[in-house]
């Protein structure tokens, strides 16, 4: 399973016909443009676990416990430019969440995108320059699993404890 931005900015390039490297992850050590044109950082803002769940499964080689972490991640997709192309092309966000490609990236990877979100003007005055920014905030819902092998009680290995007097 990919994480959750990778699967997202796969999503944006395709969708919005984006330019090679003009969508990132936030924190990325990526440089601003120095053009006017369209930029977009995802950033996860918040990941609420729901559920944290251990199972066994029984195979022909042993015991294995199986993991699973439910959670709701909180994400932000920036748009910015120097032109009003990042207010212009906000609502194609919505358009690719509700796409054939997310529907089948929702479905490969066993997670669920909102539709829908909310577009919130996060425009400043950067130096001399206004840089428009449209915030468009969803929320992803997905799990994670790991899967690990462990001994059965005939192998069952005691840590040794040594204790000094």
């Amino acid at each position: 399973m990919s994480d959750t931005l990778n699967l997202l900015k796969q999503l944006i390039d395709t969708q919005l016909n984006m330019p090679k490297g003009r969508v990132w992850a936030a924190n990325s050590d990526n440089t601003l443009p120095k053009d006017k044109k369209l930029f977009i950082v995802l950033k996860i803002d918040e990941v609420k676990p729901y559920a944290n769940n251990l199972k066994y499964e029984y195979t022909a080689e042993g015991v294995n416990e199986v993991l699973t972490t439910s959670v709701a991640e909180d994400i932000t997709i920036a748009l910015l430019s120097r032109n009003t192309e990042a207010r212009d092309r906000a609502y194609e966000i919505l358009q690719a969440l509700n796409s054939t490609l997310s529907q089948q990236l929702q479905e490969k990877n066993k997670m669920h995108i909102s539709r829908l979100g909310n577009i919130y003007d996060a425009s400043f005055l950067e130096a001399t320059a206004f840089l428009n920014r449209y915030d468009v905030r969803i929320r992803v819902i997905r799990s994670y699993e790991k899967v690990n092998p462990v001994d059965y009680y005939d192998k069952f290995s005691i840590p040794e404890i040594h204790l000094e007097a």
